[in-house]
């Protein structure tokens, strides 16, 4: 089965989050199933360049129609032999401090910026002939994509062989532009209207994948459920709940080659569940690089996150005054809107030795993070999966989350009797419901027999991609059967 995955992020190259980790593990390890065949594409940002990677020019060069415009674009490859990954470099569009836009700001011109990206990812299909079964769409950057595997790159029609599947990372960036630019597609105006991509007379780039791929997946079960309602649906829940039967759920996985605790050179020392003092050196190193005080009985806890409601933040701050009450260190680490910055210092005053936050985006300091920390704490208001709690229960982090999305589906209370649980976690979205979290966590830590229990047998839980890609892959093998006997019956 010939595969090709398409992402605006993928790791090592360029990362925002999330998205990036999947587009790095997932086609991984598909590949490794009998007979796949896993091709992986993306933009050629500046934060590619920069990072040194050995990238070769294919000398390839790909004229792209855009309104009427036509750009072209190079195409490049990196070395890594599985997944092949091809790289769209145009320096107009991609060459920029940031991917999306800056802290602030999105890019003025991103509706432009990935129709050319899209349109290129088909022009590259065919000029490569690959002829793949399955192209897998990402977020609203692919969103447009199989309107364009369907229609060509200059929306004149196109024989089509490939079957698209379009992924939701998370509903809420929904891609969505001004009207006016739709000629910038190239595309017939037929799919302008309520049931395509237009939405409240502006172009929704994640609804037209969700309209127009013969299979939507989502990161979590149970976020599959949630976005087919108004809490979560974003407006697009609706035409999700139309379009349930070809809506999946498939859980997201971790990398263990490249997230294990034994083998991490990134954090202070190694740890693993037989030998976990490791753990402890990590904790202790962590406190010392921010400036904390430690004392025995006092849990570390830990947030990498982006700082914005979504993300808890708001929940946060109201809990915050009652949380710090409690006798507990924590440490956070991201970015987001400014008033969160502001907090975040003003908290870093309030208590000086029980508080630190670094606003930025350090990869390495998130590992120590979750490799320091006792507790993660994750209370986002809407969560599609979450991956640093998945993180967490590898490095013998215990996870302590808001019961949403993929949260609710990978964290079991430890108080539940009849089955031995991994986390914490809390239904309502309010400060008492956090706090009463919190208090039945510390309960646990304080019997440290009990905690090391739940440490050990969360870091030999399998979340693994080798095991969570199963699902996609027999996904992939019922769309391609399934079309072949349609085609066998006509």
């Amino acid at each position: 089965m010939k595969i090709v995955y398409v992402a605006s992020e993928i790791n090592p190259y360029a990362s925002t989050g999330g998205l990036a980790d999947v587009a790095g593990a997932l086609p991984r390890a598909l590949a490794k199933f009998p007979g796949a065949e896993v091709l992986r594409i993306m933009p050629l940002y500046r934060m590619v360049a920069e990072r040194g990677f050995a990238l070769q020019d294919t000398g390839l060069r790909l004229d792209i129609p855009v309104g009427f415009r036509t750009l072209p674009a190079e195409i490049w490859r990196a070395d890594e032999e599985s997944p092949r990954t091809y790289f769209v470099r145009r320096d107009e569009f991609f060459d920029r401090s940031h991917l999306y836009g800056s802290p602030d700001k999105d890019y003025d011109d991103n509706f432009e910026r990935f129709v050319f990206f899209q349109k290129a990812v088909v022009a590259l299909i065919d000029a490569l002939k690959l002829q793949p079964d399955i192209v897998n769409c990402n977020d609203w950057q692919t969103g447009l994509l199989p309107l364009f595997l369907r229609q060509g790159i200059r929306g004149m029609g196109r024989e089509q062989r490939e079957h698209a599947v379009f992924t939701i990372h998370n509903l809420a960036f929904q891609g969505i532009f001004n009207g006016a630019q739709y000629g910038i597609t190239n595309l017939p105006f037929l799919y302008f209207n309520m049931d395509g991509l237009e939405f409240y007379g502006n172009i929704s780039s994640m609804k037209a994948g969700i309209a127009y791929a013969e299979r939507v997946t989502t990161v979590s079960r149970t976020y599959a459920q949630e976005i087919q309602t108004d809490a979560f649906g974003c407006g697009l829940q609706g035409l999700l709940s139309r379009l349930s039967g070809k809506l999946i759920g498939i859980q997201n996985g971790v990398d263990y080659a490249d997230w294990d605790p034994a083998t991490d050179r990134q954090i202070a020392a190694p740890f693993s569940a037989a030998k976990l003092e490791g753990k402890e050196v990590c904790r202790q190193s962590l406190a010392r690089q921010l400036g904390l005080t430690l004392k025995p009985g006092r849990p570390l806890l830990g947030m990498v996150t982006r700082l914005t409601d979504q993300k808890g933040l708001d929940l946060l701050s109201r809990a915050m005054p009652e949380l710090m009450q409690r006798d507990v260190t924590l440490v956070l680490l991201g970015l987001g809107q400014e008033k969160y910055h502001d907090l975040c210092r003003q908290w870093a005053q309030t208590w000086p030795d029980r508080f630190a936050a670094k606003l930025d985006f350090d990869t390495s300091l998130a590992r120590r993070i979750i490799a320091g920390s006792d507790i993660m704490l994750m209370p986002s208001r809407f969560e599609p999966c979450g991956l640093n709690h998945l993180y967490g229960l590898r490095y013998g982090t215990i996870p302590l989350v808001h019961a949403v999305g993929g949260l609710d589906d990978t964290v079991a209370p430890v108080a539940n009797q009849a089955q031995p649980g991994n986390g914490f976690k809390f239904k309502a979205y309010a400060p008492a419901a956090l706090l009463s979290a919190v208090d039945e966590a510390l309960g646990c830590y304080r019997d440290p027999a009990a905690w090391r229990r739940v440490m050990t047998r969360n870091m030999a839980l399998d979340f693994s991609w080798s095991k969570q890609a199963v699902g996609y892959m027999e996904m992939y093998r019922q769309i391609v059967e399934a079309s072949a006997a349609s085609t066998k019956l006509s």
